[in-house]
């Protein structure tokens, strides 16, 4: 076989990248860059989470108060209004023609009430000059007083025709959403007929049942943590308003009524969630942000670093403050780096780096103070 130059060049080139291949050590997934915190001790709450309902802060049935013909339907059902916005108009012809009727017999009756008034004045002084008797000025003084108060009253009966006609439009009495229309186009309705139901979701009211053993150990205006199915991962933040001081007798419980501010909405009425409860008891505490913590299946854990990997420590949330939450777990001790952001991202001995080596150092430290311990 002739060997060409082109062939043994191949040959020269193949031996030699074999050659620095076997020569490079092996190579593992890069480190993953995380970030940490120190554990902390802080004072915290006992807690308690109860299942509660939740209502809207203010439920109403939008009632008519005119009499008259439903001509249009000016909201739809289930959407957002603004306060003032119309929700129901009722026929005004009638009303008008009342309104424009009354407008004129008021208009007569205050020109004849002018009149009265200026034959009273005349009447009295020639009074004063002994001209006319005491009847004739007795008489002319009830004349005005009596043209007055009927120009009052047809007055008054004008402004109720005038109001009867701006409240034809029915409009919603708050911001809020609507729910059930209740008439439609072509009824007749009657003052007191209800014409929409709505809710304001501003702010919602959450209601939970207090165990007995528990009473007294709750106090008003503190905060609650609310947890909802629609909202995975995040806790609202409520207030206790008040406390039943009497049981219900078939439960034994005590109503707590939670108030908890909806500005975005992220409640409807009727919900069941999770209302986490301060009690008044303190205690101290290990501490890390929630973000520290890790949940695989039933185990709940954190990741600290030793020797450039992620070392799980398995640990117990025994309660929650804000974006702190008390844990205690075997070998976890106060300024023990814990990772906080990039653990969704690692396993336990996955090489793991930060942007200060000093962190894994100090979990170093710890980890061989608990080896040793």
């Amino acid at each position: 076989m002739t060997l060409t130059y082109t062939s043994v060049k191949r040959a020269a080139l193949t031996a030699l990248f074999v050659l620095v291949g076997s020569s490079l050590p092996a190579q593992g997934p890069p480190a993953t860059l995380v970030k940490t915190e120190p554990v902390i001790e802080r004072e915290f709450h006992d807690q308690i989470t109860l299942i509660g309902r939740t209502e809207a802060r203010i439920t109403s049935r939008i009632v008519s108060e005119v009499t008259g013909r439903v001509v249009s339907i000016d909201a739809a059902e289930g959407n957002p209004v603004k306060k003032g916005a119309a929700l129901v108009t009722i026929d005004t012809s009638r009303i008008v023609l009342a309104l424009r009727s009354k407008q004129a017999e008021a208009e007569q009756v205050k020109q004849q009430a002018f009149l009265a008034e200026q034959n009273h004045k005349r009447v009295e002084e020639l009074f004063s000059q002994s001209l006319v008797p005491q009847s004739t000025i007795d008489s002319a003084r009830a004349w005005a007083i009596s043209a007055e108060a009927r120009y009052g009253q047809l007055d008054a009966e004008r402004a109720k025709l005038a109001l009867d006609l701006d409240q034809c439009t029915i409009r919603a009495p708050y911001s809020g959403y609507t729910l059930r229309r209740t008439v439609d186009v072509g009824e007749w309705v009657n003052m007191g007929t209800p014409v929409f139901e709505m809710i304001d979701l501003s702010s919602i009211t959450v209601t939970v049942d207090l165990p007995e053993r528990y009473y007294g150990q709750l106090s008003i205006g503190s905060p609650v943590g609310i947890e909802t199915s629609n909202l995975p991962g995040e806790t609202l933040t409520g207030t206790v308003t008040g406390i039943a001081r009497s049981a219900a007798s078939e439960t034994h419980t005590f109503p707590v009524i939670i108030q908890v501010p909806n500005g975005q909405g992220s409640l409807g009425g009727g919900k069941l969630v999770r209302s986490i409860l301060n009690l008044n008891n303190q205690f101290t505490s290990l501490a890390v942000s929630k973000d520290a913590v890790v949940r695989d299946g039933s185990r709940t854990m954190l990741y600290t670093i030793h020797d450039g990997a992620a070392a799980p420590i398995m640990v117990q949330v025994m309660s929650a403050d804000g974006e702190m939450v008390a844990v205690k777990g075997e070998g976890l001790v106060a300024g023990m780096p814990v990772v906080v952001r990039g653990n969704e991202r690692i396993y336990p001995g996955a090489p793991v780096r930060t942007d200060d080596g000093a962190n894994d150092d100090a979990g170093k430290q710890q980890l061989s103070q608990r080896v040793s311990d």
